[in-house]
């Protein structure tokens, strides 16, 4: 067994707790305002204890653009054409969400 460390993707939610003060004609159009707010128009926000979700079941590895790269070979080789395209939208995705280098 390798003692080599590998890089995973670990999917977490928590909930925050704050306040924010709006000019509203009522109570519905304060609430409508408030949900359209981005977190840093809140004051005193901060995550509430033990609020930390890990989505254990979501968790998974990294993967080098060597393997994607390696992934899209392997297709090729096994005459998988219809796959190419697919597979390079794939690759161009995860390398711009994920930042993978």
């Amino acid at each position: 067994m390798s003692n080599e460390k590998k890089k995973f993707v670990v999917p977490v939610t928590w909930v925050m707790a704050g306040e924010v003060v709006v000019e509203a004609k009522n109570e519905l159009e304060a609430n409508d305002l408030a949900n359209a707010m981005t977190l840093d128009k809140f004051e005193n926000a901060a995550p509430v204890n033990f609020s930390l979700d890990v989505d254990f079941d979501m968790i998974h590895e990294v993967q080098t653009p060597e393997f994607w790269r390696e992934a899209r070979e392997a297709l090729l080789k096994a005459g998988c054409e219809d796959t190419k395209a697919a597979v390079e939208d794939y690759v161009f995705w995860r390398e711009a969400t994920e930042e993978v280098k």
